[in-house]
């Protein structure tokens, strides 16, 4: 359940586009096999709150052609990202430039190592200093399948990002933490970055998580315009992505990015309760400014920006 508080503020000083995904270049085949394509997979993340540090160990990459079998592709050696170094516009490739077969392809899986074996292969460091294993289960058969279609373009350089949601994936239960996925898969040249500021007295409200000003504070991003939005809970209604603000000291207000968007209408929702929403369960978090925006190709740098009073 959301409580939904309509105030008569634009929260929105500013929002912008900026590019961020890469065409094709055609140049980096020189001349190669027609059938073939350049593909890079990249991470990017939705940070999460009371963090400090949240490790994942890939071993490899799984993709499957529309026709044909699964191509796997295991690295000699495992690669660690620290999801929380990724936020807003930045990646990470940890596929990089490799040659595969032009066409369609259905899905992609990241290999990942994340047990609970007393090894911290994937594990999370919390604002205490305090280290915890991360558990995917079942994630040595499985993996993390990203259901989302895609394409590979002969003689081109295809960029791929995979956003690792972490805001809606980490789930403390029975003890232990465990990490159950919440991914995005968008082509990069189809994708915008948003960008844009709050006035900080939006973060003074007395319905605040807390009486700090710079705690708790999250912008939600849902596909459509006009969305009431509600918490994340899994089920219906989740944002398509989130995103912390920061402290301008310049400005005095409040900043966010919003990286990887694909082009289309969106509601964007300001929240000072992020850090009581929990991913499993309906809790009651307040918005206390809403506004429709509309992200749009990456040639261009225009906003339709239009506040919901």
């Amino acid at each position: 359940m959301t409580q939904h508080n309509r105030k008569n503020l634009l929260g929105f000083l500013m929002t912008s586009l900026m590019l961020s995904g890469c065409g094709a270049d055609n140049s980096d085949l020189n001349g190669r096999n027609s059938g073939k394509g350049m593909l890079t997979v990249s991470i990017t993340d939705a940070a999460v709150d009371s963090a400090t540090a949240v490790w994942v160990q890939f071993t490899g990459v799984e993709i499957k052609p529309e026709e044909g079998k699964s191509l796997h592709y295991d690295f000699e050696k495992p690669v660690s990202i620290n999801l929380l170094n990724l936020q807003g516009s930045l990646s990470q490739a940890f596929f990089n430039n490799s040659m595969v077969d032009s066409g369609r392809y259905n899905w992609a899986r990241l290999k990942v190592k994340a047990e609970l074996d007393g090894t911290l292969d994937s594990y999370i460091k919390l604002d205490d200093g305090s280290e915890h294993e991360l558990e995917i289960p079942s994630s040595a058969q499985t993996g993390l399948k990203v259901n989302t279609p895609f394409d590979v373009t002969a003689n081109a350089s295809n960029q791929i990002t995979i956003d690792f949601d972490l805001r809606k994936s980490i789930v403390f239960s029975t003890g232990d933490y465990k990490l159950k996925p919440s991914l995005r898969l968008v082509n990069n040249k189809d994708t915008n970055t948003v960008t844009g500021s709050f006035d900080i007295s939006l973060a003074s409200d007395a319905g605040c998580s807390d009486a700090d000003p710079l705690t708790g504070n999250a912008v939600y991003l849902y596909e459509g315009h006009d969305i009431i939005p509600d918490d994340i809970d899994n089920k219906t209604s989740n944002p398509v992505t989130t995103a912390l603000l920061s402290f301008n000291a310049l400005s005095g207000n409040l900043d966010y990015e919003l990286g990887f968007i694909p082009t289309g209408d969106y509601t964007l929702a300001f929240t000072c309760q992020a850090d009581l929403d929990m991913p499993e369960t309906d809790d009651v978090i307040v918005f206390s400014d809403t506004s429709n925006i509309t992200v749009t190709a990456p040639e261009t740098d225009i906003t339709n920006l239009t506040p919901i009073r």
